[in-house]
Order: structure tokens, then C-alpha cells, then sequence
């Protein structure tokens, strides 16, 4: 497998590499250097191979290098099956396995051609959506299989690029026999969160497009009510500045490790997931923290997308909403927390229905038969 992250905690790629391992594969995971992070490593039965990005600082030059470095890594280990993690994998994979005879998966992540412009300039973007357009083009046909996370990200992909098969592979929680309730007022800075106020939590990355200008402008709506964001990013700061400025209650804590999420979860009163369809691939998106707080038991607001709402309204465990505006989203939480036994039926519905359906499981089962057909 290629992931071009320092492979920390990314935790789709940890999950796929155990299921493969678990159904007998031997599993090499190869992905960007880090600062502290060892060159070679275990984890979970897998090997990970951490390449550095070396080379002249000229423009594209060792961006070009680092992808023949890559490519050269994965074909000096020698698999029979290769597996891309998102389409900025797709070049080395595609050369290796181009040179080995061997078959390829892509895994998309997201939709990597809609995703947002976020920081970067008109022209990096511009420039960035040219060459992986170039790049769907010509690997994305090629591979033996291509996976994804959502109905309408597969339909998508299916669609421009003329798939026969786009297998749904959703980033799904894994469980435990038992959930194992984890206070988030005993991580560093919960100490501040208010013991006799409800918790409304945001699981995730504090990013643009999320929604959590939003969420926040919520927050100062209900003045008995606290915000959680549990996370890290660039508008971490603007954030908390625009609480202060709102009259909201906002707590920010450092994220925690993928299989702790669920359990610190679970001591909040409700779980909001904002993400505004800014972009393609987040109006396509089917979040991981919708299904992390239904896994941790707590109803939940989201976004009122087609795929979302399918979800949440099928097992009955929160509430839909227009979150391009603070007043829907106010009314959500306040809907759901004035009614704490509905609210307890809702969170007790939602994992019932992870229990059920929206597990690991399911994901590892389409994964390993997929392995098996290549």
C-alpha cells in the first residue's frame, strides 16, 4: 500500500492493512517521511517503509523525483498487488505495477478532483486539478479495482470513468464487545468543561468548508449549552475568537487516538456534524464522525445531504439540518435536548445500527473478497 501521509493516524489505511492481514495477506505499508518518525516500523502485523522526499527545492522538479523514489520503493519489495490511497498514490503505484505485471486498487478517500481550494493560490490549485485530472484519466481505468466511501462518490467515479464496478468500501467504525466510557473533561484542558452544562462535541479537522463558523454562531444561540471540538487546525484560533465574540462556550482538546475517539464520545450529550457542500466532494461525503457518534450511543445533528440523511433518518438517530446557517443547527441541538429521553433512544438507535450495519465489518468483508477475486 501507498499513503503519502507519515502514516500516524490515518485510520482507514490501519483498518484496511488488518483486515488483509487477518485474511492471510502479508501487508507492507509504504508511506512520506515524518520528523521523529522511524524509517522502518511494525504495526499490527504490517510493515511500514517511510520514504524521505529529497532532491533540489526547484518547482515540480523534486515533487517528480520523490514519485520515481516511491515508485522504485514499492517495485524493489516486489507484491503481487499493489493499492493506492487516494490519487496522489496513483502515479507510483501505477509505474510499479506497470513494471512488476502486477494489478492495482485505487482507494479513493475522497473525491481528490472536488475537493476544496482551501489556502492555496488560484493558479497551485489550477495547476494541481490539471495534472490529477491527467492522472484519473489515464491510471483510474487501469486499475483491477476501485473503491471509495460513498454511493455518490462511486456513482461519480463510475460515471467519468466509465467503471463497470466501483466497490463501496465506507469508512466505518470497528467494534468493541463493549463500549468503554472515557470523560472528556480528563483529557489536558477538559478540566474547564462545565460538569453541569450539556456537551455538544465536533469530532474532526478544524478546517474551512466544515461548517464550524456555523457550529460555532450555534453555540452563542444557547447560552446553557457548551461546545467540544475535538481536534486540530487552521481555524483553531479564529474559532475561539469568534466564540468569545459570539458569547458561545467552545472547548478546544487535542485530538486522541483513532481507537480512543468513541469512547471519550460517548460522555457527550450530542455530536454535530457541519460540513456545508462548499465542494463536490464534501456535498458527496459520507463523514466518518456520523458514524463515530452513533458507535459512541449519542444522537447526533448533520447535514442535510441525500447520503447523510439516508442514514440518519433510516436508523432514527438525530436530526438533518440546513448547516450553512446557525439558526437550524440551534434549533437541532435545542430540539434534541429538550426531550432527554428521546434523545437517549436516539443515541441507543444510532448503535444499535453501527452494531447492526454501519461496521467495520461489513467494509472488511467487501475488502477481503475484493483481494480475493484480484
Amino acid at each position: 500500500m501507498l499513503v503519502r501521509n507519515a502514516y500516524t493516524h490515518d485510520s482507514r489505511v490501519e483498518k484496511e492493512a488488518r483486515t488483509l492481514v487477518a485474511a492471510g495477506h502479508r501487508v507492507t505499508i509504504v508511506a512520506d517521511a515524518g520528523p521523529g518518525l522511524p524509517a522502518h516500523d511494525t504495526r499490527d502485523g504490517s510493515e511500514v517503509i517511510r520514504v524521505a522526499r529529497r532532491g533540489p527545492r526547484l518547482p515540480g522538479l523534486r515533487f517528480a523525483l520523490h514519485e520515481l523514489r516511491l515508485a522504485r520503493r514499492l517495485r524493489g519489495l516486489g507484491p503481487t498487488v499493489l493499492h493506492a490511497h487516494d490519487s496522489n498514490a496513483l502515479v507510483p503505484v501505477a509505474l510499479a505495477a506497470r513494471g512488476l505485471r502486477v494489478p492495482f486498487v485505487y482507494d479513493a478517500h475522497d473525491l481528490w478532483l472536488g475537493r476544496p481550494r482551501r489556502e492555496r493560490s488560484r493558479i497551485y490549485f489550477a495547476l494541481n486539478q490539471l495534472y490529477y485530472g491527467l492522472v484519473e484519466r489515464l491510471c483510474v481505468p487501469r486499475a483491477a479495482a476501485t473503491i471509495t466511501v460513498s454511493p455518490p462518490i462511486a456513482e461519480h467515479l463510475r460515471h467519468r470513468y466509465r467503471l463497470r464496478d466501483v466497490e463501496l468500501v465506507p469508512n466505518y467504525p470497528e467494534l468493541t464487545n463493549e463500549l468503554q466510557r472515557r470523560e472528556l473533561r480528563d483529557l489536558p484542558g477538559g478540566h474547564e468543561i462545565d460538569p453541569e452544562a450539556p456537551i455538544v462535541l465536533y469530532l474532526g479537522g478544524l478546517m474551512a468548508g466544515r461548517g464550524l463558523e456555523q457550529l460555532v454562531d450555534s453555540i452563542g444561540r444557547l447560552p446553557s449549552v457548551q461546545l467540544v471540538l475535538l481536534g486540530s487546525g487552521g481555524l483553531s484560533g479564529s474559532l475561539l475568537a469568534r466564540a468569545t465574540e459570539r458569547g458561545a462556550r467552545v472547548h478546544l482538546l487535542a485530538p486522541v487516538a483513532p481507537g480512543d475517539v468513541e469512547a471519550y464520545a460517548a460522555s457527550a450529550d450530542l455530536g454535530v456534524s457541519p460540513i456545508i457542500g462548499s465542494c463536490l466532494n464534501y456535498r458527496y461525503s459520507l463523514p466518518n464522525k456520523l458514524f463515530q457518534y452513533m458507535a459512541a450511543g449519542i444522537p447526533l445533528v448533520a447535514s442535510d445531504f441525500p447520503q447523510v440523511r439516508e442514514v440518519v433518518e433510516g436508523a432514527r438517530c438525530g436530526l438533518v439540518a440546513d448547516t450553512t446557517r446557525p439558526e437550524p443547527i440551534a434549533d437541532a441541538i435545542g430540539r434534541i435536548l429538550a426531550d432527554r429521553d428521546e434523545a437517549a433512544a436516539m443515541g441507543a438507535r444510532g448503535r444499535a445500527a453501527v452494531i447492526d450495519r454501519f461496521n467495520w465489518g461489513a467494509s472488511a468483508a467487501v475488502l477481503s473478497d475484493l483481494y480475493e477475486r484480484i
